[in-house]
């Protein structure tokens, strides 16, 4: 049960990531709407589910790729709050554009870390 949870744990981030991302592309294109919902409802993230998996990565030891995973997702989570909220003067499908160019630069970022950490492990 416990490997059972360390799994899911662990892949939550990335399966939430590729979720909204999903969602978000198929709501803009308004392909199959009235099944966006449910994919947001299963795959879709909040505050609080953000601040559990981040504390989940310190209890458990996890890399500090995992919180990056978390601190992208928070920040697109974010900013589609605010652009709900106070709707920020941009369009939807920049919007889209947006949370597409946050996921990119922060894989990139975790990409370069682990060349960084791989090269200094093996000297």
């Amino acid at each position: 049960m416990k490997k059972g949870f360390l799994l899911l744990i662990k892949y939550i981030p990335i399966i939430q990531m590729v979720g909204m991302l999903v969602n978000n592309t198929l709501y803009y294109f308004d392909i199959i709407n009235r099944y966006v919902y449910i994919l947001d409802y299963l795959v879709g993230n909040s505050l609080i589910t953000t601040i559990l998996l981040y504390v989940c990565s310190y209890v458990f030891k996890f890399c500090n790729w995992y919180r990056l995973i978390i601190i992208s997702n928070l920040i697109v989570i974010t900013t589609n709050i605010y652009d709900v909220i106070f709707r920020i003067p941009i369009s939807n499908l920049e919007l889209l554009v947006l949370s597409y160019i946050i996921y990119f630069l922060f894989l990139l970022i975790i990409i370069v870390n682990k060349f960084k950490c791989s090269k200094r492990t093996s000297n």
